[in-house]
């Protein structure tokens, strides 16, 4: 029974925390203000449900409940079988972004919104020679792992590294993202800066201000910082929400352009577009928005 209580105590710990990193009461930030005059207008708004002393005390934990969590799997993903992901992986360029909802996971239920988690692809060989950054210093320790198909890079519990399709896209939904990037030279220079920032620790406050830790939106704005990514500013901190990021570029108003919407569901997947992906996230907030209200939580 007391096992049972402290795996309570954690979940509610994380939740507090993943709240703090992930809600807002009020539309502080260019994310409410991009989405102004869309049909999105007024997505991806939380409220602040818990004192903000409450959040300090539970803050210093972050590390610990962040480790619990982000390896607890509760099933696989619905993507997670060879055609979907090969699939993306066949439309994918060097640094598209992928937006990442896995709700199979522990930590894809305790952040709201639809999406938790952003990467970036990398490239196979071919591609990063094509690019000219095969041989390059950056690359060049990367090169066997990236060969054994670590064409992915993202952040997460373990820090920012590479990672294989297998793993990255075990997830349940797919939003693939095309940066507009100047010129193949400024495609090169991400592609060292991201080499350079492997092996970098997680930031589990969420916090931008704070660059010596990334979490994994916060990686792809340092990197790329001419997508100006979406920001809110909760708990005194700001941060950048994936949902954020997906409906920027859902109603076109984000310079990560819209590729391809894969969704996966216990009885199958499929492709889907624009209009989809800005129906689902509208459903998805419309439906988070009645539950907070039923539940009666301050500030709703």
């Amino acid at each position: 029974m007391w096992i049972k209580r402290v795996i309570q105590g954690i979940w509610a710990g994380l939740l507090l925390i993943s709240v703090a990193a992930c809600a807002s009461t009020q539309p502080i930030g260019s994310a409410d203000i991009a989405l102004n005059g869309t049909a999105l207008e007024g997505c991806c708004r939380e409220t602040e449900p818990y004192p903000p002393v409450l959040v300090a005390l539970i803050e210093p934990f972050a590390p610990l409940l962040g480790n619990i969590v982000g390896g607890s799997v509760l099933r696989p993903g619905y993507l997670a079988q060879p055609e979907p992901q090969i699939a993306v992986v066949k439309l994918a360029q060097p640094l598209d972004v992928v937006v990442l909802s896995s709700k199979g996971r522990a930590s894809g239920n305790t952040i709201p919104g639809m999406y938790g988690h952003l990467a970036i692809y990398l490239g196979t060989e071919a591609e990063l020679r094509a690019l000219g950054m095969w041989n390059a210093p950056a690359i060049a320790p990367y090169q066997a792992d990236i060969r054994a198909g670590a064409t992915f890079i993202e952040s997460d519990r373990y820090g920012v590294h590479l990672s294989s399709p297998e793993i990255v896209l075990d997830t349940d939904r797919i939003l693939l993202l095309r940066p507009q990037l100047a010129s193949n030279a400024r495609r090169r220079n991400v592609v060292a800066d991201l080499a350079a920032r492997l092996g970098m620790k997680f930031d589990y406050h969420f916090d931008n201000a704070t660059l010596d830790e990334l979490y994994c939106a916060e990686l792809v704005a340092t990197v790329m910082p001419e997508l100006n990514m979406p920001t809110r500013t909760i708990y005194g901190r700001q941060t950048i929400l994936p949902d954020d990021v997906a409906a920027q570029a859902a109603v076109q108003r984000s310079n990560l352009r819209f590729t391809a919407y894969f969704r996966g569901e216990a009885e199958g997947w499929n492709r889907a577009d624009r209009a989809a992906l800005v129906s689902d996230l509208a459903e998805y907030w419309q439906r988070a928005s009645e539950r907070l209200e039923a539940s009666g939580a301050p500030g709703v």
